[in-house]
């Protein structure tokens, strides 16, 4: 294995046509009008030249498994590495559009989805081709900082139960971590910075396509030190904006300030991070004067690739005790008249948008018990580059879990993302169900309990998400 690290950055706009619908259920389910920010796909490929580990971040609010898994293979095969060293991880803006396997939808408007997701595919590719193409000797180094962009928003109402909103007496997991990988003069090559929180500052009333906050933080960051900067999701499955979900139609100016706040963040920790120079070991006078000493910088010679890998694992997560058949297929029958009525009628946009969701969700809970309750795939990923890790997982992951993941694990720069990989459902904790269990007739109004938004017949058993942290941690004990 070679000691010598390379790098190399590219990126390319995806924006998708206008027109096409965002993914959302009650909120966001309007379609695209207009463009108030480019979104884009960032990729960084790291090599020592016995392995390669692709890094994407992309503007896209869900890709499912099944065409992750696709895009990981085809990219892998480009730029010759193994699918398992490629991560591709998901800003989640909820102003990008929605993808085929989002929802069925009407004949026009499933064509403009499929198109749009084979360009996809094939930017991405091309982005990562580009990336491996830069390569060139790099350095890279780690740091964290805090940023006080979100906040809790599972609230208890009036009634006891729970609903989405804002509870600041929870404290959140504030952490932003930070990579800088730079040339070996210590010019920047690329950034990469993780922090989760939903990315909904634009609101549902925009129909603007938008990077969301993670656009203006990464200008920000890009201006100030050079290089291009990828954003990374990390577990913002219960953690909304702490300026709120975007009531307002024009929601630019909040957009842009909690980006700031984030990219201004990430600039204060990498510029503390010197790839080329360490402060010397001894003090030194100044030129002839004896009795005032200095500590000089000096370069960085060694290694600079110690460890490059990537291990990952299909794991099934188990779902809960399902409804005899009767039961399902009354609630299917019941679903598909609500949709029949809705459409017959004079309902609005996003009644008809619930009422495609639950017959679909009602589709697959019968499809479900007719095949006796299978278990759910969900990929998990571990990359080590020299002592950092970044540990992921195809969930809308929590911020307690991302601070048990951290907090297991042997290294000391850890970050664990959520939305990567592919997204296959939000993963709540045993305590975030409700007293007596969940239920397949209430309408929840936290989304981490409304399993319909990803048309899961039934919630996870409710020790799923602590199986996915001791997975996960076996997995990164592994590159130990």
């Amino acid at each position: 294995m070679s000691n010598i690290l390379y790098a190399g950055a590219a990126r390319r706009i995806i924006n998708p046509p206008l027109g096409t619908k965002r993914p959302g259920i009650r909120l966001f389910a309007e379609p695209l009008q207009a463009v108030e920010s480019d979104l884009s796909a960032t990729a960084v490929v790291l090599s020592n030249q016995a392995s390669k580990v692709v890094i994407v971040g992309i503007d896209i609010c869900t890709i499912f498994l099944p065409v992750a898994l696709e895009i990981r293979r085809r990219i892998g095969e480009a730029v010759g590495t193994p699918a398992s060293h490629v991560l591709i991880n998901f800003n989640h803006t909820h102003s990008g559009p929605a993808l085929p396997d989002y929802l069925p939808d009407s004949p026009g408007q499933m064509r403009l989805q499929r198109a749009y997701q084979d360009n996809l595919i094939g930017w991405l590719v091309e982005t990562c081709v580009e990336a491996d193409q830069s390569l060139q000797p790099a350095r890279i180094g780690a740091g964290w900082g805090e940023a006080h962009i979100g906040i809790y928003r599972r609230e208890t109402g009036p009634d006891g139960r729970d609903v989405l909103g804002e509870d600041p007496g929870v404290p959140i997991d504030s952490a932003v971590g930070v990579l800088r990988i730079d040339d070996l003069e210590g010019r920047t090559i690329a950034t990469c910075f993780s922090y989760g929180c939903h990315t909904v500052t634009m609101g549902p009333r925009s129909s603007l396509v938008s990077s969301d906050f993670p656009g203006p933080a990464r200008d920000l960051v890009e201006d100030s030190l050079g290089g291009l900067a990828v954003f990374l999701q990390a577990c913002g499955g219960n953690v909304n904006p702490v300026h709120g979900i975007g009531y307002e139609v024009d929601c630019r100016d909040t957009k842009n300030r909690t980006g700031m706040i984030l990219g201004a963040e990430v600039v204060k920790v990498a510029a503390d991070i010197r790839t080329n120079l360490q402060r010397g070991t001894e003090r030194r006078p100044m030129g002839v004067i004896p009795n005032i000493l200095f500590w000089p910088w000096e370069p960085v010679d060694g290694d600079t690739c110690t460890w490059l890998g990537a291990v990952d694992e299909i794991i099934q997560l188990e779902f809960g005790e399902l409804p005899p058949l009767e039961e399902a297929e009354a609630i299917r029958d019941e679903w598909k008249r609500k949709l029949a009525r809705a459409r017959a009628g004079d309902a609005r946009n996003w009644e008809i948008s619930v009422a495609m969701r639950f017959t679909d969700w009602a589709e697959k809970l019968v499809e479900a018990v007719h095949r006796g309750n299978p278990p759910l795939d969900t990929l998990i990923q571990a990359i080590r580059i020299n002592d950092i890790v970044l540990a992921s997982a195809s969930v809308e992951a929590f911020f307690q879990t991302g601070l048990d993941v951290k907090a297991r694990s042997p290294f000391e720069h850890t970050q664990f993302l959520g939305f990567s990989n592919g997204l296959v459902a939000y993963l709540p904790r045993a305590e975030d169900y409700p007293e007596g269990g969940w239920s397949v007739h209430e309408r929840y109004a936290v989304p981490d309990l409304l399993v319909q938004s990803y048309s899961m017949p039934v919630a996870f058993r409710p020790d799923t998400e602590q199986t996915v942290v001791e997975r996960v941690s076996n997995l990164i004990r592994q590159l130990a």
